[in-house]
């Protein structure tokens, strides 16, 4: 997957059933878990309440039963309405809210527009997660504020990238050479992709510490050159198809 940082919106594409419940409650429960690394952990507070229903600050909107119990045919503009002013609300007990669509294709076309709004001035907080066996039954201009989402095993390594990039860089502001490497050898597993991805987010975070958003005194002026250079270096083998676990290995090797 293309995006970095944790996004608004995701658009999860794939038969409805089983395996696409369980994969929008695990991204669900990646985006709330309270873990500082490896998410979704699965033990913490708040994957516990995901996997059983539970969490306040994980909102379905689904189609209303009707006068005589039958649901909706829609999801309509009011229920989005409604979402998008909760969002504005602060979370719960998360640092997040999600918004879960099991159905988004059942929007009506003013639900959609209404939902657009949403997306395109979102609160930081808020994360819409929206579920479609068609993605073309979505306005184009919703498709385009969303991060699709057609391999799901794909999306879950993306909250790690961050805990990932400062676990390196405390790695290599500290002295422990042995962990450096375990480090290094654990992320040969990556694809290009995904590799690529680690790499950039890690940059990311130099440029954060440089500029004094994320301090981390064992990273000294001279050591951020060290790194900057060495990441370039790892993205240029990346360019010419040297392989992850190369990549990594030499990264290992030079620490």
């Amino acid at each position: 997957m293309a995006e970095q940082r944790l996004s608004h919106a995701y658009m999860l594409v794939g038969p409805e059933g089983p395996a696409r419940q369980e994969a929008v409650l695990k991204l669900a429960s990646a985006l709330l878990c309270s873990a500082p690394a490896g998410k979704p952990c699965g033990v913490c507070r708040d994957c516990r309440k995901v996997a059983a229903g539970v969490h306040p600050d994980m909102i379905y909107v689904e189609r209303l039963p009707g006068d005589k119990g039958q649901l909706h045919r829609e999801i309509l503009v009011d229920q989005i309405r409604d979402a998008a002013a909760d969002a504005v609300i602060a979370p719960n007990e998360a640092e997040r809210k999600i918004y879960i669509l099991p159905e988004a294709d059942r929007m009506n076309i003013a639900a959609q527009n209404a939902l657009l709004k949403a997306l395109e001035d979102p609160p930081g907080h808020a994360c819409f997660l929206l579920c479609t066996a068609a993605a073309d039954s979505l306005l184009p201009t919703v498709r385009s504020r969303c991060v699709r989402v057609d391999d799901t095993e794909r999306v879950f390594a993306l909250p790690e990238l961050s805990d990932l990039a400062r676990e390196y860089l405390n790695l290599a502001a500290g002295t422990n050479e042995a962990d450096m490497v375990r480090f290094c050898m654990l992320r040969t597993r990556l694809d290009r992709e995904e590799a690529a991805e680690l790499l950039e987010e890690i940059e990311n975070a130099l440029c954060d510490i440089q500029c004094a958003r994320r301090p981390n005194p064992g990273l000294t002026g001279e050591k951020i050159l060290t790194m900057t250079a060495r990441i370039q270096r790892a993205k240029d083998y990346l360019e010419h198809n040297v392989s992850p676990k190369q990549v990594f290995g030499v990264l290992a090797a030079e620490i």
